[in-house]
């Protein structure tokens, strides 16, 4: 396959996964209203043990009000610059940290449950190739920008 057609796939790829991470943050724009992240991490808590169940206890839980912002405009920063391939490998970072938190949060980090979580390896791997494969190349804000500015002068 050409490099050329590598770079369409990664490109798509960046698209999808911008998409992903935008819906997964609309879906929890009623947070605030309902308190769903407390519910889902006194779950998470109740059939939890050990270092998972510390941390949520000891961490989570009660910084659930502000944990429940960050995870809806974290999802949404990262939807959106990977809709506008702006600052994707930034964001690929902060999504790849996002999803572990909440595998660890739920007990599924060292589970076989990875595997069919939402969050799981395909979700980070795919987020960091999308970000880390030349997503910012074609179609992208950054590509515009870099264009927009012209080659730099030699100095």
């Amino acid at each position: 396959m050409s490099a050329q057609k590598n770079l369409l796939l990664i490109v798509i790829l960046r698209f999808v996964m911008g998409g992903f991470w935008f819906e997964h943050s609309r879906d929890k724009w009623e947070w605030p209203q309902t308190a769903e992240l407390q519910r889902r991490l006194q779950r998470n808590s109740e059939n939890g043990d050990g270092i998972q169940k510390a941390y949520v206890e000891r961490f989570a839980l009660p910084h659930w009000q502000t944990l429940q912002y960050l995870v809806i405009f974290g999802e949404l920063a990262v939807g959106l610059s990977f809709l506008a391939g702006f600052l994707t490998r930034a964001a690929a970072i902060g999504g790849a940290f996002m999803a572990l938190n909440f595998l660890f949060a739920q007990g599924a980090l060292l589970s076989i449950d990875i595997l069919g979580n939402p969050y799981g390896p395909v979700t980070i791997m795919a987020t960091i190739v999308a970000a880390y494969g030349g997503g910012e190349t074609y179609w992208s804000l950054s590509s515009w920008l870099a264009r927009k500015r012209g080659p730099r002068e030699a100095q």
